[in-house]
């Protein structure tokens, strides 16, 4: 991802100095020669999630947008774009800080201006995504059109669960290479977290069905093999995935929201259930800190102070 960021510069550089000697400047390159100076003080997950930020952003204003342009109604219709494309608010809400961190940084922003005074950056408390392991069965058990966008769907979503809730991204980006000697083995697009999952039947069937010839991927998500092309690929098939997990879930007649995130939170909430350790299932998540793990479980601790107090009061009355 650092070639294509060096790239962006040589490519833009004569068209910015034009724009500098007309009194203008491109948000683009200046962001990206932001981003390097950055690279050695700061920790490189925040790098990654400024990387990630400006190419989010970047993908709905252009890399011709002008810096005297970048301003609280731009900011604004962004997050509305991200809403409606279906990101979550709380990775609305991330790409917004990471942006704001950014845009503070760069030299020639005025430091007086208020971009995201109407933004939201905070942290929402998610609703309950997991789902029981019965409605993993219905959703495995649905009759689709055999070859289908519907049940390349499903299938996929099925295989994030199989591999300990692999995240979407990771399942768009994998490798053929990264499956090998019985072991599925990435890095986590979001931490760098190394991850290896043993190849379980259900995993390995879904795997030979959708491997394709000619192309370095596992599965006919991204075709693309520059970096920045696949990631505008990677962001279109998960708008179309959630979309397809919508229709699946109310096919299965579950009441809950399916999306991406679900079958991560219910092998989590599920493994939990079945006790396995706190530390296992961080390790398996790709988290970086217990902590993380434990926004994933919470509610399930809720459920067990629940049904705790209901036997305690059993008890006595």
């Amino acid at each position: 991802m650092a070639n294509y960021f060096i790239q962006q510069i040589i490519n833009l550089f004569k068209r910015n100095k034009q724009d500098e000697d007309k009194g203008s400047k491109r948000f683009f390159p200046l962001a990206v020669e932001t981003i390097k100076t950055l690279a050695d003080v700061r920790a490189k997950s925040t790098i990654d999630n400024y990387k990630t930020a400006l190419r989010s952003f970047v993908h709905y204003a252009g890399d011709n947008l002008l810096l005297e342009s970048v301003d609280s109604h731009l900011i604004e219709g962004y997050q509305q774009w991200l809403v409606n494309n279906h990101v979550m608010h709380n990775t609305i809400s991330c790409y917004m800080r990471s942006l704001r961190s950014l845009i503070n940084q760069m030299p020639d922003v005025p430091k007086h201006l208020s971009l995201f005074d109407t933004i939201f950056t905070g942290k929402m408390r998610t609703d309950k995504r997991s789902i029981t392991l019965d409605e993993i069965v219905r959703i495995r058990n649905l009759q689709l059109p055999q070859r289908s966008s519907l049940t390349f769907s499903r299938d996929i979503f099925l295989f994030s669960f199989y591999a300990l809730g692999m995240p979407f991204v990771d399942i768009a980006f994998l490798q053929k290479s990264q499956v090998r000697d019985g072991y599925v083995i990435y890095h986590r697009h979001k931490t760098g977290q190394r991850i290896r999952v043993k190849v379980e039947p259900p995993m390995q069937h879904i795997i030979d069905f959708y491997t394709m010839q000619n192309t370095p991927y596992v599965f006919p998500i991204l075709y693309s093999r520059n970096k920045d092309q696949a990631m505008k690929e990677y962001e279109t098939a998960r708008s179309l995935y959630n979309r397809h997990l919508k229709k699946i879930g109310t096919m299965a007649g579950i009441q809950r929201t399916l999306t991406s995130y679900v079958a991560r939170h219910s092998w989590a909430s599920l493994a939990y259930h079945s006790n396995v350790d706190l530390s296992v299932i961080s390790k398996a998540l790709g988290h970086t800190s217990p902590n993380t793990t434990l926004t994933y479980i919470r509610e399930i601790d809720d459920e067990r102070i629940d049904q705790a107090n209901h036997r305690l009061l059993e008890g006595i009355t």
